[in-house]
């Protein structure tokens, strides 16, 4: 299952949710499941502005396909460089 798709399974029955919520959501799934685990990692081990470019891109996805604001909130934490070292740090946790 492709991240975008795990992130809006993750994510379709919580409107009312923050975005820090959903991206704690999201590392305590990616703890679970090595799949994701490993996909998450990938990302956050790309330099900053390739990280910060794809997932530009993949929030602007989620817009046009209708993804709640949130969601796409959550997913651009993983974009900043703080973000991406705080997702490592639960990662690992």
């Amino acid at each position: 299952m492709s991240l975008l798709k795990h992130l809006n399974s993750l994510f379709s029955y919580r409107q009312e949710s923050g975005a820090r919520e959903d991206v704690a959501t999201l590392l305590m799934a990616a703890r679970e499941d090595e799949a994701l685990r490993a996909e998450i990692e990938n990302l956050l081990q790309m330099p900053d502005a390739d990280r910060g470019a794809l997932i530009q891109t993949a929030v602007e996805e989620m817009k046009l396909k209708g993804e709640s604001a949130t969601a796409r909130a959550a997913f651009a934490m993983l974009g900043t460089p703080e973000g991406a070292t705080a997702a490592r740090e639960a990662l690992r946790a």
